[in-house]
């Protein structure tokens, strides 16, 4: 799915969502109940418009699983609104490689008979990034689907020791670069992040980076990986929001509604600090799922029932976070790191930072 999001971030898409933890807007009530569905759903900005994803991938990717994955993209009365299906798959043998099939082609509201509006060929309209930007700063419905989409990487960082937490400088993104629909750019051929470099000694701190007009993105190694992963201060500032705005959903789940949680096997921990696990539970695992799914099912009413209020809390996370600094967010201030000198290979967008080592790849020239 990560494959298959980078895939459509590049042809325009905005954040994704895994299409079990919640329900598009004009999806039919029978969403929420079917079993087999797209792995993502987003709204394109250019186009308003609802694309569902789904994502294949093994070791040597055949036609038969992409079979399957088209007819789960098929679903029909479930999505009565027009809606784009995208299909990827990703290969390991012999290299990594995806495969992309798009049902039709959406226009993104430019003139002319090119069905894809420009000649980027990846179908991004020229105001690409300022739009993304524009809708990040004025629309707290996008902000939201942003954090939600980074919950998983934000979570990784606030698990992490907080002695394996960096700080990397990163430049903003050239004026025109949007021509070319870049959302997410190679570092190492980034020249605005080369000259950041330059003028930010060893030793700095993430208020030195931001002199220098720069992105402080706090970044972390995942244990026994070879990834490290980042994001911003106003992006953790929304996804902290959002996490506190979750824990009020929980909370007020278990207070209204503690039947659905009776007899789910749980860890507790005991007064004297030690970790004792519950009975398992005493039911078949029919009546397990049919609990669980009343358990998500309720989660989304209370989300729903509390969405004024998570906008907001996302939103002075946000704001919050692109005026202070990453002391106010997690009462540290990470040493300045610089992944390529480690040897690792970069990429960010404005918000999100992505580095691999360059020796986990295979990187040979042998001719295929």
């Amino acid at each position: 799915m990560t494959m298959a999001e980078w895939a459509c971030r590049r042809m325009g898409l905005g954040p994704t969502t895994h299409a079990e933890s919640a329900v598009p807007q004009g999806a039919a009530p029978g969403w929420a109940k079917t079993s087999s569905l797209p792995d993502l759903f987003g709204t394109h900005p250019a186009t308003s418009e609802l694309w569902l994803v789904e994502a294949k991938g093994s070791r040597r990717l055949g036609l038969r699983p992409r079979i399957k994955g088209a007819k789960q993209l098929d679903v029909g009365a479930l999505v009565p609104v027009t809606h784009q299906k995208v299909l990827c798959g990703s290969s390991l043998e012999r290299r990594l490689f995806m495969m992309i099939d798009v049902e039709g082609v959406p226009k993104t509201g430019n003139s002319g008979d090119d069905p894809m509006g420009s000649d980027d060929p990846t179908g991004s309209d020229v105001s690409t990034d300022s739009t993304d930007e524009e809708a990040l700063e004025q629309d707290d419905e996008a902000l939201l689907e942003l954090a939600r989409s980074r919950m998983l990487t934000y979570l990784a960082l606030t698990s992490l020791p907080r002695d394996g937490l960096r700080i990397t400088a990163v430049g903003r993104p050239e004026e025109g670069s949007a021509a070319r629909g870049d959302l997410i750019r190679l570092l190492e051929s980034d020249r605005a992040t080369t000259e950041l470099r330059r003028h930010v000694p060893s030793d700095a701190g993430d208020e030195a980076v931001r002199q220098q007009n720069g992105l402080d993105m706090l970044a972390g190694r995942l244990p026994g990986t070879d990834l490290m992963l980042g994001m911003s201060r106003r992006l953790y500032g929304a996804c902290r929001a959002l996490a506190y705005a979750e824990r009020r959903v929980v909370a007020r789940v278990r207070e209204e509604r503690p039947k659905y949680l009776e007899g789910l096997p749980r860890e507790v921990q005991p007064a004297d600090g030690t970790f004792a696990r519950l009975p398992e539970r005493q039911m078949s695992d029919r009546v397990y799922e049919e609990r669980i799914a009343e358990v998500q099912e309720y989660v989304r009413e209370v989300r729903e029932e509390q969405r004024d209020d998570q906008l907001r809390s996302v939103r002075d996370g946000f704001t919050m976070g692109d005026r202070g600094s990453w002391m106010h967010l997690i009462d540290l201030a990470p040493r300045l790191a610089l992944p390529r000198e480690e040897g690792f290979l970069e990429a960010a967008t404005a918000d999100t930072y992505l580095a691999v080592e360059e020796e986990a790849l295979d990187l040979d020239d042998e001719a295929e």
